[in-house]
Formats: C-alpha cells, sequence, structure tokens
C-alpha cells in the first residue's frame, strides 16, 4: 500500500500540475467550456462567474498537485481531491452517455478528448486518488514544513501571476489555428482525396403507437404493416474536417463575403468584437484613431462581430467609426482571439500578430511591425 501511495501521488499530483497549467494559459477558452456545461444543466445562473470559477479551478489543481508532490497538508488534500474527482467522474460520465459535450476542457486545447476517453481518464484518477485517500499515513514531507510552505505559496503566486497574464495579454502558447504563422485559408481548404462523410439512410415508421427506426438494408418483411413518419441522414463515418470549418463572413445583406476578405497579398487589419455588448469599454477612442489611421494608408480594415448588424451600427456611428462591422458566428471569433475586443494583423492570410484589449497596437507599432 505504501509505494502504491507514493506511485499514486506522484501521477497524480505531475498530472494536476499540467492540466491546471494548459487550462492557466487559455482561462476564457476554459470558461466558455464552462458556459456549455451550464446550458447543459440549466445553471445560467453562474455564467457571470465562468472566468472567476476557470481561474479558480486552474489554481486549485496547481497547487494540489505541488502539495501532494511536497507531501504536505495530505489530508485536507485528500478530501479535497476525492471530492473534486467524484465530481468530474459523474459529469464526464454524463457526456460520454449523452454526447452533448464532444470535449471536457480537461487539458484545454491543447489535447482534445473524446468523452469517453475523459472518462476513463477520470476513473483512473479516481483509482489513484483513492489510493491517496487511503493512504495519507504514508505521505510524509520531502523537506521541512516552512521550506514547503514557502515553496506552496511562491507556486501560488507565480500560478495567479501566470494565470491573469494570460488573460489578460493572451495566452503564453497558442494551441487554435488561429496562432501566429498559420495561414487561415489554407486552413479552411479540403485537401483533394480526403475522405468525405459516410452518411446512411434511416426511415422511421410507427406501428402499433410505437416508433422504429430501420436503414434501407434491415427494412421489415412486413413493411406494409407499418406507417411511414420521416427519413432522415444518419453519419456512421465522419469524413475529414478542416481545422477551420466555419470562418464565414456576411454583410449587412446577408451577402457572404468570405472571398473578399481573402482576397489580395498585402497587410489587413481585423477587429474582433464577439458582442459588441459585452466588451470592454472605454477603447472606442483607441479604436477610432487606430482605424482611422489604417484606413487613410489604404489598407483593408476589417471589424467582425455576431452582435446584431443594426446595433453594431448603431454604436459605431455613436462612437464615430469610419467603418463598418461584418458579421461571423461567435465561435471562430472566440478561437481568432481570446479577448474582447481583440486585433489580428494578417499578411494576406497569414497571422503575423494578435493583441488583446488590454495592449492595443498604435498606428507606429503596426509600421515597425510592417516593416
Amino acid at each position: 500500500m505504501k509505494w502504491l501511495t507514493q506511485i499514486s501521488r506522484i501521477l497524480v499530483g505531475v498530472l494536476f500540475i499540467i492540466s491546471g497549467l494548459i487550462k492557466a494559459n487559455d482561462t476564457l477558452g476554459f470558461s466558455y467550456k464552462l458556459l456549455e456545461y451550464f446550458e447543459i444543466f440549466d445553471t445560467q445562473f453562474l455564467n457571470p462567474y465562468a472566468v472567476s470559477m476557470s481561474m479558480l479551478i486552474c489554481l486549485f489543481e496547481i497547487i494540489s498537485g505541488v502539495a501532494l508532490l511536497l507531501g504536505i497538508y495530505n489530508k485536507l488534500n485528500a478530501w479535497l481531491l476525492l471530492l473534486l474527482i467524484i465530481f468530474f467522474t459523474l459529469l464526464t460520465g454524463y457526456s460520454a452517455i449523452t454526447h452533448k459535450v464532444t470535449d471536457c476542457g480537461c487539458f484545454g486545447d491543447a489535447l482534445k478528448l473524446t468523452p469517453f476517453t475523459s472518462f476513463m481518464k477520470d476513473v483512473v484518477l479516481l483509482i489513484l486518488i483513492i489510493f491517496i485517500f487511503i493512504g495519507t499515513q504514508y505521505i510524509k514531507p520531502i523537506v521541512s514544513l516552512p521550506i514547503a510552505n514557502i515553496a506552496l505559496s511562491v507556486s501560488f503566486l507565480v500560478s495567479l501571476a501566470f494565470t491573469l497574464y494570460t488573460y489578460l495579454f493572451l495566452p503564453v502558447k497558442d494551441f487554435l489555428p488561429y496562432k501566429i504563422g498559420n495561414n487561415i485559408q489554407e486552413l479552411t481548404l479540403v485537401p483533394e482525396g480526403a475522405p468525405k462523410d459516410i452518411v446512411e439512410m434511416v426511415f422511421i415508421y410507427e406501428k402499433n403507437g410505437q416508433t422504429f427506426e430501420f436503414s434501407a438494408a434491415n427494412l421489415p418483411e412486413d413493411l406494409d404493416a407499418y406507417n411511414f413518419i420521416d427519413r432522415k441522414d444518419v453519419v456512421i463515418q465522419k469524413g475529414f474536417v478542416p481545422p477551420i470549418h466555419d470562418f464565414k463572413i456576411y454583410n449587412d445583406l446577408a451577402i457572404e463575403l468570405t472571398d473578399s476578405f481573402f482576397a489580395g497579398t498585402g497587410y489587413k487589419l481585423v477587429l474582433v468584437q464577439t458582442k459588441i455588448e459585452k466588451s470592454r469599454t472605454g477603447l472606442e477612442s483607441k479604436i477610432a484613431q487606430l482605424s482611422k489611421d489604417w484606413m487613410s494608408s489604404g489598407m483593408p480594415f476589417w471589424a467582425l462581430t455576431s452582435s446584431n448588424l443594426v446595433e453594431a451600427s448603431n454604436y459605431a456611428n455613436k462612437n464615430q467609426f469610419s467603418f463598418a462591422y461584418h458579421n461571423m458566428d461567435d465561435i471562430p471569433l472566440k478561437s481568432m482571439v481570446r479577448s474582447n475586443p481583440g486585433v489580428l494583423l494578417l499578411k494576406g492570410n497569414t497571422v503575423v500578430k494578435k493583441w488583446s484589449a488590454y495592449n492595443l497596437p498604435s498606428w507606429e507599432t503596426l509600421q515597425k511591425l510592417m516593416q
């Protein structure tokens, strides 16, 4: 039991630190995953606290992992870890059964896990944490308690600083397809010969008050006794999906402008305001000046939002913006830049640089980059 406890302590500690750091690298992205769960369980009253909760979970994972490796506060830590892993095992188990959440967000966008894989991962962790819970008496501090407390405090402060930094100034490591150096247009293309979806027709019939579904290959011999209700197509094998598959831009007349966006090889500046009504305020004058300076150079400026374009136009007129907003779904906008608002500099369709709301670039900064 002693060796099982020690092995479990090291494995769980290291995994929790890695998991916490990956999520802390993109707390806003992790908060989006929490919002999915809030919607599924009808707990939208928690939506305003999603970012705070994501930060607390990241910090807890890191500090719990460090405490495990240091061998301190073992009983308290074991109880907290046990309660947490029971909760997440139930959550991922629900996702594995219902498939309502396709990725738990355990390792952010760095490592996507299927619902079943996430569930099995939590089951293994649950077993390891039970070993820790039972064998806490075998876990001893690896250094004196004062030094261990100092190490734990430093770990907390560093983790907190890292979490706040990535929230304010974008992830240190970007795992999304819109990261610096990626060509957006190329990532929307489907290679020639790529596998396509395999779709099966399913027929829905009714008999004696019961509903039945049959494929074309297994229709019943007494089909005349059934009443036809509907037909649907079911994807039985997913084909190739490009990394960026939802990049569509529309104007106020619902005309798609995606090809216009991708046209040209020069520089273009993109303002992303996922939801104008939820974007950080007090930046309107800076945005107005930046767009004015940029557009006076004759280079294209694109403002993208998922908000209603009538409301966006009123907002633009109120702040004397010299540009018009265009519509895009909020999912790609959230992936383009983890900030609202945020700015991207592209050369052709390759991402050169990204900025958050807390460090929007000046015209002089952009000129230096383009030189």
